[in-house]
């Protein structure tokens, strides 16, 4: 069925078949109608937000890759569209009344599903893109091992440990919210009541609207446009090949009122023929692997060449600065970090501080935290010099070897070997547990840049199983393009770092015990409503009338 998909949608892409369209229409749409009715608790909503997915899958179709699993896609744009609609729902409740947020509320019952459902999604963005996928597959579509291993092109007994991982990861982000059930409770839960009939009729209408490209409602049409954004620039979704949970699946415990700030992100220097020379003496290859860099500017180019991905959000420009555990990354202006234990991030202007020490990073403001993760793991990329399962500041060279030793996150042994030129590393190759290399980075250096000791471009490529260095067009991974770096030999004034300087004027929102405030211009501090006590104050406001 998975290859009759792409089939299908060759087909409509090519001579805009009603009937092929009708099909993959009449196939998946019990899939996006569950996720999307789960995420946003509301029936019409889920319509919509079913409707416009099979919208952007019509407009969409002729780019799609020949290897895409068209389950995983729908869901994982079934995530974005349903973020993006939540949020409009907060804009829309925020002009009722001053300061207001949506708050999720998860108050688990003995009924299993009941525990389940308000956490499942949020759970599944958390997983990697390939973990994801996989349970996409067994739990959604109940598909065998052996369809499983198709989709993801791997051995049938390789795709039934990637469900059993993935299943056990899944289990554990339940535990961290206060579900302890175990693993086969969860499948079994999951795979009975993850996907339910969608309304009657709505297969025939989307089939029509979505295919024809008929006249769609304001709301839809401003829920396709919102979801499409999102895809387009894939707001830091992506961290060296792996995919991360999206921003705005946390988005739907973010806020939705504040003032503009009054500063603009910082914007990247023009692009240029070579990056400016470094000004911190001393800085090598080595250096930067073996001690994490106080970083006072760095601007970087990021290109995506994964299966799956909108053609705009293949490049993403990156400015950070980085300071210990304290730094500020911003693109396209999305802007997050840490500063002093206080996770932060800034969007459309909007600021806002969490800070885990008061409150449960689970709760209300999840977003925060995740977003400040993802920032995170983009900056250690960039230190760790496209290596990214390595650890920064954790590398131990073996001269002798022309190899180092790292940490990765997780507190593992990883090797990593080089192959040298002129004394520095032209190539990486990190070892799996078995020893066999899986993954090579190939770097570029200019002699203008840090003495040729840093390089300015490093891409990687996975190597084909069994293979010693074989590598193909087609499994390139990524690419980094360095366009500025400025190395500091003393500690970043912390007004560079401090969110609260970033955005001095503004209003920001900030919460305690998962209780969210609003400090206005005048320095009040106001109480965010929860949902249930604004409905009562609306409730209140009708019938005095």
């Amino acid at each position: 069925m998975m290859s009759d998909d792409m089939t299908l949608v060759r087909e409509f892409a090519a001579s805009q078949s009603e009937p092929a369209f009708a099909a993959l229409v009449e196939r998946h749409i019990a899939l996006i109608h569950s996720a999307a009715l789960r995420q946003v608790g509301d029936a019409h909503l889920a319509e919509e937000i079913t409707q416009a997915v099979f919208i952007i899958l019509a407009r969409n179709a002729a780019s799609l890759g020949s290897k895409t699993v068209l389950s995983a896609w729908l869901y994982r744009t079934t995530r974005y569209a349903a973020a993006d609609a939540l949020r409009a729902r907060r804009r829309r409740q925020a002009r009722e009344q001053e300061a207001h947020m949506q708050s999720i509320l998860n108050q688990p019952d003995a009924d299993v599903w009941a525990q389940l459902a308000p956490l499942l999604d949020a759970a599944l963005a958390e997983l990697g893109e390939t973990d994801r996928t996989a349970l996409v597959l067994r739990f959604f579509e109940n598909k065998t091992a052996r369809e499983i291993a198709g989709a993801l092109r791997m051995e049938e007994a390789a795709a039934q440990k990637r469900v059993a991982r993935a299943l056990k990861k899944l289990r554990a982000i339940f535990v961290k919210r206060g579900v302890t059930l175990t693993a086969t409770v969860i499948a079994g839960a999951v795979a009975a009541n993850s996907v339910q009939a969608a309304p009657m009729g709505l297969a025939v209408k989307v089939s029509v609207v979505a295919a024809k490209g008929l006249a769609v409602t304001t709301s839809i049409a401003t829920l396709v446009k919102g979801t499409l954004n999102i895809m387009t620039w894939v707001k830091l979704k992506f961290v060296a090949g792996v995919t991360v949970g999206v921003v705005l699946a946390g988005g739907v415990a973010t806020l939705a009122i504040a003032n503009k700030t009054s500063e603009e992100q910082p914007t990247p220097p023009k692009e240029q023929s070579a990056p400016p020379t470094g000004n911190h003496a001393g800085v090598t290859f080595f250096s930067i692997l073996e001690r994490t860099p106080i970083v006072a500017n760095a601007v970087f180019e990021k290109e995506l060449f994964m299966n799956g991905i909108p053609a705009g959000a293949r490049k993403q420009t990156f400015t950070f600065f980085a300071d210990g555990d304290n730094y500020r990354l911003s693109t396209e202006g999305i802007g997050g970090g840490k500063f002093e234990e206080c996770s932060w991030q800034q969007f459309n202007g909007y600021l806002v501080l969490f800070d885990p020490k008061a409150n449960n990073p689970d709760g209300y403001s999840g977003g925060v935290t995740q977003q400040e993760s993802i920032c995170k793991m983009t900056v250690d990329l960039f230190l760790s010099l496209g290596i990214n399962e390595m650890l920064p500041g954790t590398a131990v060279w073996d001269q002798d070897k022309h190899r180092f030793i790292a940490k990765t996150k997780d507190g593992e042994d990883l090797v990593v070997e080089t192959s040298l030129e002129n004394g520095i590393p032209a190539t990486a190759y990190i070892l799996s547990n078995a020893g066999q290399k899986y993954k090579k980075i190939q770097y570029k250096y200019s002699p203008g840049f840090y003495g040729g000791q840093v390089p300015i471009e490093f891409t990687a490529y996975w190597i084909k199983p069994g293979a010693e260095n074989e590598q193909s067009k087609d499994r390139k991974i990524y690419d980094i393009r360095i366009k500025a770096l400025e190395i500091s030999g003393e500690h970043l004034d912390k007004n560079m770092l401090d969110p609260a300087k970033i955005a001095e004027s503004s209003t920001r929102l900030f919460y305690s015990n998962n209780i969210a405030y609003w400090i206005g211009k005048d320095g009040k501090v106001s109480r965010v409503l929860t949902a249930e006590e604004n409905a009562a104050e609306i409730k209140k406001h009708h019938g005095n009338k």
